[in-house]
């Protein structure tokens, strides 16, 4: 049997600050049974958000709560009348016994039965005798949100990082504000959708502009490079709170302003790109694990190239495309633990060139290359698809393959952020997002490109936006964190995006 008990939202906000977690949900311990009787139940405090601004809720009839666990559960509510006055909804669950890693997923209703709005938690567990709450944020699916506004940067922000920390965080770290180069860091708790106090979260070692930032693994995350001078990376240990030096390998420059940057699903990552102090491109390739830097042998031949890692039939390769070498098109498999070229697959894309742009994973073996500025110096329209799995002459299929223009409706994005909804479950669709125009003013402009259809379906943001940082959330919403607008400022706000489903 599950019990369930409406709460009272007014009183549940002023109680947060003193029962919501700080990266971690509450477990509050409740007395334990005694032994020969019944242990004392699990109490899930459930709390359904909302966004800044438009309020999704308003006009829909219910909320259908379904806890995803070895026993599904599902709950029906219905809406308050009063839900615009509201920034949250509060309900209490009581299970009999402790399940492992539930999801609670959230959707709301019209009169209708169909689904305006939805969301969905972190993972957490249900545990006997202990009360935990559950934040899931509710949007309408296929527009940016504002962030609730506690999840409002302190400082206005450009150029720095962001990354998601294992435990359910929200880091964002560096960058450029009004005055100049920061070092300071602000951790979000995604759950409670509430930062951590400051003073828990250490600032960086040192201020970094225009940086990689990327999560290692669930408890790490590296920072490498920018504009200010340093012989070291630094690394987040999130279980300690604390950052360690990383010294940078022999051959990699003090200054190196804008690296890109790829995790290859092992605990390392690959690092490559950007500029030096003199403006001139880094052609090295830097593989980074918690243990360490490292040059590999291989050197990019042109300046900043875009790539992915990627399935093959050989293995996992990792795809690089483009770069600022106009009429010169460059397409290339590399080995990532060398660097080195195994496959030049520049004949395979023709004439394609690109520079500015991105590549987008979409699956184990499937990439999508987007956005920038093609051999004319226009912006480019056109989209590519690579797939891994027709390196295989049996497979009998096309490794490249034109998708058309689907960027011709916003007229093309330079410098714009392409994350996968879902690669890892093949999803294959990706979502290309701000970035400049050909005028390098900020764009308002983000894309769906559909892969398989050869579709693109626009959902703009709800202000212009370059410079900032992309994060897919483990709640499978996708944010864009800061940035430079439209009129040259750095901005403070996080918009959020529920992917329409497929």
């Amino acid at each position: 049997m599950v019990e369930r008990r409406a709460g009272a939202a007014g009183a549940a906000r002023r109680r947060r600050a003193a029962w919501w977690p700080v990266v971690a949900m509450l477990a509050a311990a409740l007395p334990a049974g005694c032994d020969g009787e019944e242990a004392t139940p699990a109490r899930i405090v459930a709390h359904v958000l909302v966004p800044d601004g438009v309020n999704p809720l308003v006009g829909l009839t219910r909320l259908v709560l379904t806890f995803q666990k070895p026993n599904v559960a599902t709950f029906v509510e219905t809406i308050p009348d009063d839900v615009g006055t509201r920034t949250e909804l509060v309900f209490t669950y009581t299970f009999p016994e402790s399940e492992a890693t539930a999801v609670l997923e959230v959707t709301a209703e019209d009169a209708t039965g169909s689904v305006r709005a939805r969301g969905r938690s972190i993972p957490f567990d249900i545990v006997s005798g202990r009360t935990l709450s559950v934040g899931v944020l509710v949007l309408t699916p296929g527009q940016w949100s504002l962030a609730p506004a506690t999840l409002r940067l302190a400082t206005a922000r450009m150029l720095h990082g962001a990354a998601v920390t294992g435990d359910g965080g929200l880091m964002v770290a560096g960058g450029s504000t009004a005055t100049g180069v920061t070092q300071t860091v602000e951790l979000f708790d995604l759950n409670a959708m509430a930062p951590v106090p400051p003073a828990d979260v250490p600032v960086l070692p040192a201020a970094r502009s225009r940086f990689a930032m990327l999560a290692l693994n669930a408890d790490q995350i590296l920072l490498v490079g920018g504009v200010t001078a340093s012989t070291q990376a630094d690394l987040w240990n999130g279980p300690a709170a604390t950052w360690t030096p990383l010294p940078l390998p022999a051959g990699v420059p003090e200054v190196w302003a804008g690296p890109r940057f790829a995790t290859l699903g092992d605990g390392s990552a690959l690092l490559w790109g950007g500029l030096d102090g003199s403006d001139a491109p880094v052609s090295a390739f830097v593989r980074a694990d918690a243990a360490g830097l490292r040059k590999l042998d291989g050197t990019a031949d042109r300046n900043d190239p875009a790539g992915v890692p990627i399935q093959t039939p050989d293995g996992l390769r990792f795809l690089v495309v483009g770069g600022n070498e106009p009429g010169m098109p460059f397409a290339a498999l590399l080995d990532p633990a060398t660097g080195a070229i195994e496959d030049d697959l520049t004949p395979s894309v023709v004439d394609e060139v690109r520079t500015r742009h991105t590549v987008i994973r979409v699956g184990a073996s499937r990439a999508v290359v987007a956005g920038g500025y093609d051999a004319t110096g226009r912006l480019a329209t056109s989209v590519w698809i690579f797939d891994g799995a027709c390196l295989d002459p049996a497979a009998g299929c096309s490794v490249w393959s034109a998708a058309g223009p689907m960027l011709a409706a916003v007229g093309g994005m330079a410098d714009a952020v392409g994350v996968g909804i879902d690669p890892g479950h093949e999803d294959p669709r990706a979502v290309l997002v701000g970035g400049v125009d050909a005028t390098d003013r900020p764009v308002a402009d983000a894309v769906i490109l559909n892969t398989v259809t050869g579709l693109a379906v626009r959902y703009p943001l709800r202000t212009p936006r370059a410079q900032g940082a992309v994060v897919r959330l483990p709640t499978g919403q996708i944010g864009y964190v800061g940035g430079l607008d439209a009129g040259g400022n750095p901005l403070d706000t996080i918009e959020l995006f529920e992917p329409p489903a497929l």
